[in-house]
């Protein structure tokens, strides 16, 4: 029983954190915080790089990846909790 409640705890952990990784890699690169406390504070010769367009894109890439991974995982954990209630009321009959 311990394990199966410390599997759905990594399983929440790990949806959670693609899902903030991505809501973070999404948003983040067009966003003052982004040219004030990233590009600002980074060496000079990696400034232009950071603030491309092309770079802050290629994060929001990334960002929509992870997101993508955190809904693909929600609804294999949502499917999987169903089959487990279904089998469960079919069990009881």
């Amino acid at each position: 029983m311990a394990e199966v409640a410390d599997s759905k705890i990594l399983r929440l952990l790990t949806i959670l954190y693609f899902a903030e990784a991505g809501a973070f890699l999404t948003l983040s690169p067009w966003s003052l915080f982004w040219l004030r406390r990233i590009v600002a504070r980074s060496p000079v010769i990696a400034q232009p790089f950071l603030a491309s367009p092309f770079f802050r894109s290629f994060l929001v890439g990334l960002g929509l990846l992870h997101l993508g991974i955190a809904i693909r995982d929600l609804e294999a954990w949502r499917k999987s909790s169903l089959r487990r209630v279904a089998a469960a009321g079919d069990g009881a009959s």
